[in-house]
């Protein structure tokens, strides 16, 4: 489709992946990609869905608050912190669904099941806070990508995930929680 040919509508929002749609997981945007996405935006409204906190949306598609100001609207920490042209519009937070005792509850139980696990190497960060849930790791979320990627050759092999997260559903069944496998993609 050439590019000219498209009317302007901005009426119309697109909204776009940030991991493993528009860059690979934890990397930077390619720079005619941003180009072209802020030729769309005279056209189109758009914006950016990820499961990240905010810093490392921006790491991907920007620098600091650059990215709140090149897309219309930014849905970070899978849509639980919001920002629409260039403001937060609102920020839900998991201690308050949750309560505290549920909370330490569901974090002493990832750290005990963890401290279980054996593997060929465990970097800093298993649980990482975010607004609207926890991200847990049990590599942790400091390891580098080539450490990510035998970590996931590994767990394809030992469903590593998959049991642990068969073991919270059981724990923590009737509590109103879902849990969830993240996938894990790259680009060689």
């Amino acid at each position: 489709m050439d590019r000219k040919s498209v009317s302007s509508d901005r009426s119309v929002l697109c909204l776009f992946d940030v991991d493993g749609t528009l860059t690979p997981p934890r990397e930077k945007i390619d720079p005619q990609l941003d180009a072209f996405f802020q030729s769309l935006r005279s056209k189109v409204k758009i914006g950016v869905v990820g499961g990240s906190d905010y810093s490392k949306i921006a790491e991907q598609l920007g620098e600091g608050d650059e990215v709140i100001h090149k897309f219309d609207y930014v849905f970070a920490e899978n849509g639980t912190v919001q920002y629409k042209d260039g403001k937060l519009l609102s920020k839900q937070a998991i201690q308050n669904q949750l309560g505290e005792e549920l909370l330490q509850d569901l974090i002493n139980f990832c750290l005990r099941y963890m401290g279980l696990i054996k593997l060929p190497k465990k970097r800093g960060t298993f649980i990482e806070f975010r607004n609207g849930m926890l991200n847990i790791s049990p590599i942790g979320r400091s390891c580098t990508l080539e450490e990510r990627i035998e970590f996931a050759e590994l767990d394809k092999k030992e469903k590593i995930r998959e049991k642990f997260v068969a073991a919270l559903q059981q724990e923590f069944a009737g509590k109103g929680l879902r849990f969830t496998r993240g996938e894990f993609t790259h680009r060689k």
